[in-house]
């Protein structure tokens, strides 16, 4: 049982978890959600003199909690002061709306895009644990959202519309197209590649679509993939 530590308590004794005995009458009073607050009302109304001794004894003991926070110096009362905080911070979860966890949400899949990482990076324990640690207020997301969202989303609008806009600069293109296997991911991937020279006669090629090609790599079917990716 936790020590009492509230004045009241050299006025009564506890009998149970819902009453407490009078010392001055000794009868027993509800104590109400186990407060003391009726305890407090019963000295009021009925042992004056004994309700004005409470009073005075919690005011001194107000008195020396400022006493003891006015002791500090100033350095200690700020190293207090910013321990408080930063304790908030640290329970305050990032709302998904919030600019800070966009902004994460964006470089994260940024870092997928790059480097060529597989969608179910995020959901690793490692990367995860990484996570917690540097942003504590970052709600993780999984994979799920990374694709939908971020990636296949936001990511590709964004590259889209840059090589839009950059095709625009090229006078004439040409396209090539190049077939590779990924034998760990037993599938084969075609490629499409627009080549061309801007205004100021600088030689650029960008990569259009990338898909899978199944089936047989005869002609017909090569020139039926071909034909779909400059479509879109």
């Amino acid at each position: 049982m936790k020590p009492k530590t509230s004045e009241i308590w050299q006025y009564f004794v506890e009998v149970d978890d819902n009453y407490a005995k009078c010392k001055s009458c000794g009868k027993n009073y509800s104590r109400k959600g186990r407060t003391t607050t009726s305890l407090k009302g019963h000295l009021k109304s009925i042992h004056k003199e004994q309700f004005e001794e409470l009073c005075k004894l919690e005011e001194q003991r107000e008195k020396g909690k400022l006493q003891q926070t006015s002791s500090l110096t100033p350095l200690q009362q700020a190293r207090r002061q910013l321990s408080l905080e930063e304790s908030t911070k640290k329970t305050q979860m990032w709302d998904t709306s919030h600019p800070k966890a966009k902004k994460m949400d964006d470089v994260i899949g940024e870092m997928i895009a790059l480097q060529n990482l597989p969608f179910h990076f995020v959901e690793g324990i490692g990367f995860r644990r990484v996570m917690q640690t540097a942003l504590p207020n970052y709600q993780l997301r999984g994979r799920q959202f990374f694709t939908e969202h971020i990636i296949c989303d936001e990511i590709y609008t964004k590259i889209a519309t840059k090589i839009g806009q950059s095709l625009k600069h090229f006078l004439k293109l040409s396209f090539t197209t190049d077939i590779w296997s990924e034998p760990s991911a037993n599938v084969s991937l075609l490629s499409l590649t627009a080549h061309g020279i801007t205004e100021d006669f600088t030689r650029k090629q960008i990569v259009l679509k990338c898909c899978s090609l199944h089936g047989r790599h005869t002609g017909d079917i090569i020139c039926d993939y071909f034909k779909m990716m400059l479509r879109d």
